[in-house]
């Protein structure tokens, strides 16, 4: 019988994309060095050089690199999924668009109106 230890591994290019190669580009883009990140961290060295070698990482490591480096991993991961997801923001955002959309609306047939207005 298979093991069900590494059933996360199979076709994992396909199923998600590798976060080691995701942590380790935006690390090198940084000013810090890996020493001082590492020990913004908590954690040694060698222990952030393994995450660049990882498929997976776990939900606070994510969470923490994404505070000590000040980028936002999880919404990076999120822009290759298949489905769209609106923050808060985004929503009051298109909601405000909307409503000044309805506004310049109105403003264009009051104008019209006040054009004809003018005409006669």
């Amino acid at each position: 019988m298979a093991s069900n230890n590494n059933k996360h591994r199979v076709d994992r290019g396909e199923q998600y994309p590798l976060i080691g190669n995701f942590i380790h580009y935006h690390i090198m883009q940084q000013p810090q060095t890996k020493t001082e990140i590492a020990k913004a961290l908590n954690i040694l060295p060698k222990g952030l050089g393994a995450y660049f070698k990882r498929d997976t990482l776990q939900f606070a490591v994510l969470w923490k690199l994404s505070l000590v480096l000040k980028h936002n991993f999880l919404a990076q991961l999120g822009e290759y999924l298949p489905y769209r997801f609106e923050t808060k923001g985004e929503k009051a955002l298109k909601e405000e668009l909307a409503e000044k959309n309805a506004h310049i609306q109105k403003l264009e047939i009051q104008l019209e109106t006040l054009r004809e207005m003018i005409r006669k």
